[in-house]
């Protein structure tokens, strides 16, 4: 009987839930790449601030400057402002203190939402440049002083 129950065991399928699993080499890297905090305002949370480095993730197309994907959510939604374009937005981003050269907001089903495995309508979603930067990065969401969120990142020389 024991036997039979071995054979048996043996010879079942060594597929499982994980065998079908697989990300390419750009997954992988933003998958290292990503960075998540919530956003807190008075002790509650009001949302979540993630992005992804695509330096490290694609260092042959974004090598110039400083790029990320970026997507917020808020209980109350804001966009970011844009720095080339006069507007009353409280909204901000900045790396190491300073105000990104571009920043383009992306609709849901943009080209970058298989890094992060997030597409959804309540999310906002950014590219956004900064120029060149040292080793330490630290890329900060804040609104007129009432929150603001901090990812670091250190970069590999």
């Amino acid at each position: 009987m024991t036997l039979l129950l071995v054979l048996f065991l043996n010879s079942c399928s060594h597929k499982n839930a994980f065998s079908d699993f697989s990300m390419d080499s750009n997954q992988e890297l933003s998958a290292t790449s990503l960075k998540r905090t919530k956003i807190v305002k008075n002790t509650k949370i009001i949302g979540a601030f993630n992005a992804i480095y695509l330096n490290k993730v694609y260092p042959n197309t974004y090598n110039g400057n400083e790029y990320f994907f970026v997507y917020i959510y808020l209980k109350n939604a804001k966009t970011i402002s844009n720095p080339n374009t006069q507007n009353n937005n409280t909204l901000s981003i900045l790396l190491n203190d300073k105000q990104p050269l571009k920043l383009k907001e992306l609709d849901s089903n943009n080209r970058f939402y298989k890094l992060s495995g997030s597409k959804n309508k309540w999310n906002r979603y950014y590219l956004v440049s900064f120029d060149k930067e040292g080793k330490s990065l630290s890329l900060k969401l804040e609104s007129d002083q009432s929150f603001s969120a901090l990812l670091n990142y250190q970069k590999d020389q």
